[in-house]
Formats: structure tokens, sequence, C-alpha cells
């Protein structure tokens, strides 16, 4: 507990934590929503080209009512919005090297496994607070569309939107740990984000998105046990917004699958830290 206070007195100082959460904030309102209702609502010309034949603008502001909210929060940020904590557990893991207080806090009398514990758990604080703000915004957004359209406000009921929330901070989590993993690798900020983002650009991305499309029955098989996959089909699972004229294939695997690929990750990424922070000669 003393290890977990300390860190959170540090956390809840840091101005780059914050300003990381207010950002994804910021986005969910004005792309998810704002900018959205905006062009289908007033719909510059040839905006309309490429729909599906007898799908209009007006068919896709459904996705923007609350019905669908918890839908449109998973889909829309289960990967950008992980971005942003990959950033939060790269600065909170990162930072102490860039600061050089390693020696400090390692040397601290109940232990390195114990400080890197209260450091885990003020992380899992700071992603739980993201991802109910998250919902927070994107169910206030979509009332707030709603109201303009003169559209219900039928809410998912409290379960459905419990379950988004827990797949949301599974996949967050993921993220997070991912980036104390590579901070503590590399031991610094700037690579550790860096290849943190290039991998699930580049990697699962862009390579994976296009040799999939070329390939489905080879690389899907290999594809369903790397995470950001994963994070998809967990978000995926919570089923499509319903749109007239469109249609989304079914997620290749099921939310059982993508929990448990995804947990082991976590898992995974955490016991890696913990051996790297305890074998490791601290030097800076």
């Amino acid at each position: 507990m003393r290890a977990f206070s300390g860190e959170m007195f540090k956390t809840v100082r840091r101005p780059a934590v914050w300003v990381c959460i207010l950002v994804l904030l910021a986005i969910a309102v004005t792309i998810g929503y704002g900018l959205p209702w905006i062009v289908e609502t007033y719909p510059p010309a040839g905006a309309s080209r490429g729909l599906p034949e007898g799908t209009t603008l007006a068919d896709l502001k459904v996705s923007l009512y609350p019905s669908n909210f918890v839908r449109q929060t998973l889909q829309q940020w289960a990967s950008l919005g992980g971005v942003f904590t990959l950033i939060i557990g790269v600065l909170l893991q990162g930072s102490e090297y860039g600061w050089s207080t390693v020696k400090t806090l390692f040397t601290q009398r109940d232990g390195r496994l114990v400080m890197l514990a209260g450091k885990f758990g003020a992380l899992a604080v700071v992603v739980l607070v993201a991802v109910l703000a998250l919902f927070g915004v994107d169910a206030v957004s979509s009332a707030v569309a709603a109201l303009l359209d003169g559209k219900s406000l039928d809410f998912p009921g409290v379960g459905d939107i419990a379950k988004g929330v827990a797949a949301m901070y599974l996949i967050f989590a993921f993220w997070a740990v991912f980036g104390v993993v590579l901070a503590t690798l590399f031991r610094q900020s700037a690579m550790a984000i860096g290849l943190g983002l290039a991998y699930a650009l580049v990697i699962e991305g862009i390579i994976f998105g296009v040799v999939g499309a070329l390939a489905p029955d080879t690389v899907n098989p290999v594809r369903q046990w790397f995470p950001v996959t994963n994070a998809g089909y967990l978000a995926q699972s919570f089923g499509r917004v319903s749109i007239r004229g469109i249609n989304e294939p079914a997620p290749y695997a099921d939310a059982t699958h993508a929990v448990l690929v995804l947990l082991a990750y976590v898992v995974g990424f955490g016991a890696i830290t913990a051996w790297l922070v305890r074998r490791r000669d601290v030097t800076s």
C-alpha cells in the first residue's frame, strides 16, 4: 500500500498523464460525434459517393444515438484510444529512467517487485479513469445527438454498459502494460513509444491488413493470436451498428478467445517486466 500510495502521489501530479486522457476525450467528442453529425446532417456536395446503393448519409447517423454508444465506443477507440494508454504506460515507467530516479525507486526497503506492483496499481487506476471518462463523454455526446435529431434516448441496459466498460478496460490494460514492458526493455520513453506505435500501425495494421485481404485463409489462423487483432475481435463481439445497405462480416474469433488472448498478453508482459526489473543491475 505504501508503494501504491507513493505511485499515486506522483501520478496524479503528472500533467502528461491527464493531458493524454483529455486529448483522448476531446478527440472522442469531436471526431467520434461532432464532425460525423455535422457532415451527415449538412452533407457537402458529393459526400455520399462510395456508399452502397440505397444508403444515405442520414442512415449513418444511427451509430451516433444512445442505443449504439457502447458499440460505437468500442469499435472506434479499441485501437486508437489504446495508443493513448500505451503512452501513459510508457511515461509512468520510462520517465524513471529519464529522470535517473530508478536507483532511488528500486533501492527502497520494500524491494523492487513491491515498488513495481505499486506502479502497476497506479496504472490500473489511471486506465480505469480513462475508460470511465471515455464512456461518459460518449454517452453524453450520443444523448446530445439524439436530442438534436429528436430521436429516442434509449440507452443500453446497465449490464451491457458494464460489459462494454470491462471489455475496454481489458483492451486498454493490454496497451498500458505493453507500454510498461517496452519502457523497461529499452530504459527510455521515446523508443518505447515509437516501437509500440510502429508495431500497432505497421505489423498489425498495414502488413496483416494487406496480406490478410489477399490471403485470409492463410493469415487469419496466425493473426488470431496477436493482441491488437484480438482487441478488434472483442470490440466486434458486441455487434455492429445496423445500417441500411451495409453488412459487416462476423469476427474470425469469438469474445472468449479474445479475452483469453488479451489476458495472456497482460500477464505475460507483466511477468517479463517483473523479471527484467528483478534481474537487471540498476545502472541509470
